[in-house]
């Protein structure tokens, strides 16, 4: 029976790096820099055979040649030298490795990747890849990865894709959000994406708040429903599929060995498990964006608050195409937006009229977040003139942090005018979108996962 403590994927004591390497653009060459920059606490070994240090790193010729045994092994070496390797490396009681090799079953090659799968089984090796990018795991600082470029968080990423979790770790970081871990698991040769989810899930002491799990195709099916079922009990999991066509399909099993399926059954999965299903990176990453402040509100009932009449009805279409709700006010709450002038209608959406400065959003949205009658609000602003959109993005701020229980979201347009104020909302802890579009669906994924939340408990 194989161990099923992944820990020292993820947080090892120490690890060796075989095939360790200062040559420009080489895998080995990038995890060792990496590794370095990370500053991994824990015992770092570099081995190959032609060097004696790497990057000022002392280097030894092979594993053999170790002083103590480490706990992980990351293993960037050609593939045909792999099998012989994970065989030395229960010689020194190594029992993970994340093997980051191509030239496996990805390319044709399925009795190389067979005999890896022989070799660790054999000696109970628990394996992450091959034809992986390696694992990030930024709160332990083990940056066993093809990319480095990240701020700490609360986003775990698990992707077949290396270079799409790569891209995803730079998106995250240009747009200040946070990374837990990056997992690029490839062929999924041994440790699959089922066994991952429920690992990370459960993870004691994670700072991981939200799972994305990106797909291509299922290594066993009823893993992943039993899987995805008992993770979203724990945190929520957003999921992307990626070849939903024939074509996309087709390119899916020459990536990663994978064969992608009917993208209708991963769909009704995600709906039958409590998976937030999503269609594009930018309605994942809008996902993260509003879970990772508001993981416990949210619904249905949603009002906007905007100085632009046209914004306002463009998130109303999208919120009625996703079956939210632009409820009206209580008598009660319309006598308390009394002092609005009266050209501002106290109706849903709320247009505070393109003159609305920072106290005239205020009265409307400390009101409205203290109302109890919506449970999510979209405050939009397109700044005419020399508007104080700072001022804006200030007092959004200040009432989110207030005491109640309304989900408070930017949607602030566009370019240069907004960047500052964008950066204010999202140093906060306040999510922003760019487009109308993007705000609802920031809107419909706090519903979501409040209904999944609910449904779970």
């Amino acid at each position: 029976m194989p161990t099923t403590d992944l820990r020292p994927l993820f947080n090892p004591k120490s690890l060796v790096l075989i095939g360790a390497s200062e040559r420009a653009g080489s895998i080995g060459g990038m995890l060792a820099k990496h590794l370095l920059e990370g500053k991994f606490k824990g015992d770092l070994y570099f081995t190959n055979i032609k060097r004696d240090s790497v990057f000022g790193h002392k280097c030894y010729p092979n594993i053999e040649a170790l002083p103590k045994d480490p706990e992980l092994a990351v293993i960037a070496i050609p593939a045909r030298f792999v099998p012989a390797e994970l065989e030395k490396c229960v010689k020194r009681n190594i029992h993970h490795a994340i093997v980051l090799s191509s030239g496996f079953a990805e390319v044709g090659n399925k009795e190389l990747e067979e005999e890896l799968i022989r070799v660790s089984r054999k000696h109970d090796i628990r394996v992450i890849g091959p034809n992986c990018a390696g694992i990030a795991s930024t709160h332990t600082n083990m940056i066993a990865a093809m990319e480095n470029t990240y701020i700490p968080g609360g986003l775990t990423i698990i992707s077949q894709s290396g270079a799409l979790a790569g891209s995803m770790m730079l998106r995250a970081t240009y747009e200040g959000l946070g990374i837990d871990k990056w997992i690029s698991f490839g062929n999924a040769s041994d440790v699959e994406e089922a066994e991952l989810l429920n690992y990370l899930a459960k993870e004691e002491d994670s700072p991981t708040k939200v799972l994305f799990l990106y797909l291509e195709g299922a290594t066993n099916g009823r893993k992943l429903v039993e899987s995805l079922t008992e993770a979203t009990k724990h945190k929520p999991v957003i999921f992307l599929k990626g070849g939903r066509t024939a074509i996309g399909n087709k390119a899916a099993m020459t990536h990663t060995a994978s064969l992608g399926g009917d993208p209708k059954i991963y769909e009704s999965v995600a709906k039958q498990t409590g998976a937030i299903w999503v269609e594009s990176l930018d309605e994942a990453f809008d996902t993260y964006a509003v879970l990772s402040t508001y993981l416990d509100r949210g619904g249905k009932r949603v009002a906007i608050v905007t100085n632009s009449g046209g914004p306002g009805v463009l998130i109303s279409d999208n919120l009625d195409f996703l079956n939210l709700e632009l409820n009206q006010p209580s008598d009660k709450l319309r006598e308390q937006l009394k002092e609005l002038p009266e050209a501002c209608p106290r109706e849903n959406p709320f247009d505070l009229l393109g003159d609305a400065n920072p106290e005239r959003y205020e009265l409307a949205l400390r009101a409205l977040a203290h109302s109890g009658e919506f449970d999510t609000i979209i405050v939009v602003m397109v700044p005419p003139g020399d508007a104080d959109v700072d001022g804006v993005a200030k007092l959004i701020v200040k009432i989110a942090n207030e005491e109640h229980n309304t989900a408070i979201i930017g949607c602030l347009l566009a370019g240069k005018k907004v960047e500052n104020a964008i950066r204010i909302l999202r140093e906060n802890n306040i999510p922003s979108f760019p487009t109308p579009k993007r705000a609802a669906w920031g809107a419909y994924a706090l519903d979501k996962w409040n209904e999944i939340r609910k449904s779970k408990s």
